[in-house]
């Protein structure tokens, strides 16, 4: 958001409460570091790494998309994206909903055999009760030589609960895509344990903060601001940190690629 358009919103602002909210909220956005946080950001970076290898009229299908944050990498391909319907709509996981087809992935896929050339699959696997069966699919509408993008959790809380079953290890995720005949398999861990211990303080800091009544929320927000000011400070340091993590057994995603 631009200085403008935010001076436009606090204008349009009607109460004094609100006013306080979303300047409150502003400043909350501005003391994120790194930008999207330390469990969007990793995945940001990968995804722009993965948008530098694609070429023009390439298929492309976005699964369990959302809100489709991606779908701006691939401008220049033959994008399409799918959503299960019910899922989607129960957890409230999209805003925009607006998709080239719903399905159940798990189930069948309403595409033909060697269709697309990229699939790319972000944070799903770990929504799904069979991983392997969608893999599978996955497998059935790639074109051969085609690409599947994965990334998936290591170490990540409970989210868009009823439908999250599971954690991965890099081992675990080589099992199955080897077994559903995936080839020149990747798997890079997307940060390591000081980015998940930012993680992990950035979300107990939340905790510990969080404020139901609006007086609450009036009374504290002096310490809420300077704990988050501090918080700011030492995400810079455990971002840097990280470097020295050469192994990256913690982390909190995998970036994975593979071929048909």
């Amino acid at each position: 958001m631009t200085i403008i358009n935010f001076i436009k919103k606090i204008k349009k602002t009607k109460s004094p409460i609100d006013l306080f909210f979303k300047i409150t909220q502003r400043i909350n956005t501005v003391l994120i570091f790194p930008k999207g946080g330390f469990t969007r950001y990793p995945i940001d970076i990968f995804m722009k790494k993965i948008s530098h290898d694609i070429f023009s009229e390439m298929k492309v299908l976005d699964v369990g998309a959302g809100d489709k944050p991606y779908q701006k990498l691939f401008k220049g391909c033959s994008y399409e994206s799918c959503d299960h319907e019910i899922i989607s709509k129960e957890t409230s996981a999209a805003k925009n909903t607006d998709h080239s087809f719903y399905c159940d992935i798990t189930q069948k896929i309403p595409k033909p055999d060697n269709y697309y050339d990229l699939i790319i699959c972000n944070e799903v696997l770990e929504h799904l009760n069979e991983p392997y069966l969608a893999l599978k699919e996955f497998h059935r509408i790639l074109r051969p030589e085609g690409k599947l993008v994965v990334t998936a959790p290591q170490c990540h809380g409970l989210h868009q609960e009823p439908y999250n079953y599971f954690n991965y290890l890099s081992y675990g995720l080589e099992y199955l895509f080897k077994k559903a005949k995936f080839t020149n398999i990747e798997i890079t861990p997307l940060g390591g344990i000081f980015h998940l211990l930012g993680k992990v303080l950035n979300n107990s800091v939340g905790i510990l903060l969080f404020r139901k009544s609006i007086i609450g929320k009036l009374l504290f927000y002096p310490i809420e601001l300077l704990v988050k000011i501090i918080l700011y400070l030492l995400s810079i340091l455990l971002f840097y940190l990280d470097y020295f993590d050469k192994e990256k057994k913690w982390t909190i995603h995998y970036g994975c690629v593979c071929k048909k």
